[in-house]
């Protein structure tokens, strides 16, 4: 597996795919499905969840082989179906034109989205404004309160597979909530999810969990909507760079906000 910068994963990220989508089949699995062809040959697959009233795509793809015969459509069609009685939508697409096509057929709003990458410039970077402090699965009850609040429906068992593999960061005071799930060490670190009660915890925390980075590794952000400026203004203190990076893409629901989505637990 390779990612958008040409390089192979790591094992330990081929290792945390692979958990990932056991986890997503087993905890849903009408919703991940396989396409395979007379003879038994994968040609694609789509992991799909129910979480409450929310319905989140976590991944769609088509073999090279099978593309533009409407697989793909098929695949999504059929987790829609299982995600029918979600009065919510949400997903993460790639800028593929094909992709954005076939989901804004499907009746999502496409919101185009920026990432944030580079290395952190710690002197770049005020402390954060408030506590912020280590999270564990005490804390699950308070963070499906804020998935409510945010998105509509709890993450529910997502949170200790994601407990798992990211370190969790946690704030609570009387200012309001709010989490963040970060790679917790290497030269690679990517801000999985991050939901809070409004834009001054949300800002604490996405700086907190950035003054955590070990100096010289590479950092990701994903999925930054127009509404998330708050996380554009501590990246760009930070030294990261803004790009183009897809679409977070809705159906019965405006992006939620504060918030930085999962791609693969949304």
């Amino acid at each position: 597996m390779f990612g958008d910068d040409g390089r192979a994963w790591p094992a330990e990220r081929v290792d945390r795919h692979h958990r990932r989508t056991r986890h997503l089949a087993r905890t849903d699995p009408t919703g991940c499905l396989l396409a395979e062809d007379s003879s038994g040959r994968p040609l694609g697959a789509v992991l799909s969840t129910r979480r409450e009233g929310t319905w989140g795509l976590s991944l769609l793809v088509v073999h090279p082989d099978a593309q533009g015969g409407g697989l793909g459509r098929t695949l999504l069609d059929a987790a829609l179906e299982h995600g029918k009685a979600c009065l919510r939508a949400l997903l993460c697409s790639s800028g593929d034109p094909a992709a954005a096509r076939l989901y804004r057929r499907a009746g999502f709003d496409l919101h185009p989205a920026m990432r944030l990458r580079g290395t952190v410039d710690a002197d770049g970077l005020a402390p954060p404004d408030g506590p912020v402090a280590p999270g564990s699965a005490g804390a699950f009850d308070l963070l499906d309160s804020v998935d409510r609040r945010l998105r509509g429906g709890a993450h529910g068992p997502d949170h200790r597979e994601l407990l798992r593999d990211f370190r969790l960061l946690v704030c609570d005071d009387l200012a309001g909530s709010g989490y963040c799930y970060v790679t917790p060490d290497g030269p690679d670190v990517k801000v999985e999810l991050l939901a809070a009660t409004s834009r001054r915890l949300a800002s604490r925390l996405l700086t907190a969990a950035l003054l955590t980075v070990e100096p010289g590794a590479r950092v990701r952000v994903d999925d930054l909507t127009a509404e998330q400026q708050w996380a554009v203004d501590v990246g760009l203190d930070a030294g990261l760079r803004v790009e183009n990076g897809g679409y977070v893409c809705v159906r019965g629901m405006r992006p939620p906000a504060p918030y930085i989505p999962s791609g693969a637990y949304l």
